[in-house]
């Protein structure tokens, strides 16, 4: 079956994001990529529905997600979601106290881990995945300036969990 030529430019637009953010739930990138291609089946599926949805990005972004948290319970794994993604962000061994590192990583990662599901996608993306404030919007659905809202709140929350100023601002533009 021949695929619609705008389910295919959905498809190369956002396939890179939806794995990279598959990729933080299931610390594996043969797993992100598998769930993240049941997600597009899926919407290939209901295409012209999905396409007259309100929203039809964010309808997939949320596919996406709960593909990728189907398959972390299908292979008995609890969802990875923050520690790969910080790991990559934080360079360990070229730290000058890389034990004081690794602690405000693992901080970061639990207070990401605790904030609201959308503030935790706009951080993954904005700051783990280096995505700018429009190509975020465009992979969630919404607006550039609802990132850019959705991140300062994010950013509040994170200074106000971790009480230290100096971990949450590394997350400042």
């Amino acid at each position: 079956m021949e695929l619609p030529a705008d389910f295919r430019a959905f498809h190369e637009l956002h396939r890179k994001a939806y794995v990279h953010r598959a990729e933080t739930i299931l610390n594996n990138r043969a797993d992100a990529e598998e769930a993240v291609d049941t997600a597009f089946e899926q919407l290939a599926r209901c295409w012209p529905r999905v396409l007259r949805m309100e929203n039809p990005a964010a309808f997939a972004w949320a596919v996406m997600k709960n593909r990728a948290l189907d398959l972390a319970r299908a292979r008995r794994r609890r969802p990875y979601v923050l520690e790969a993604a910080a790991f990559e962000a934080v360079a360990l061994r070229d730290a000058v106290d890389p034990i004081g590192q690794f602690e405000e990583s693992l901080s970061l990662c639990q207070a990401v881990r605790d904030l609201p599901e959308r503030q935790q996608d706009v951080i993954i993306l904005l700051y783990f995945r280096g995505y700018s404030p429009a190509e975020t919007a465009l992979h969630l659905g919404i607006t550039a300036a609802g990132v850019r809202s959705i991140a300062r709140s994010a950013r509040r929350a994170l200074h106000q969990a971790l009480d230290c100023k100096g971990i949450a601002d590394d997350l400042a533009h």
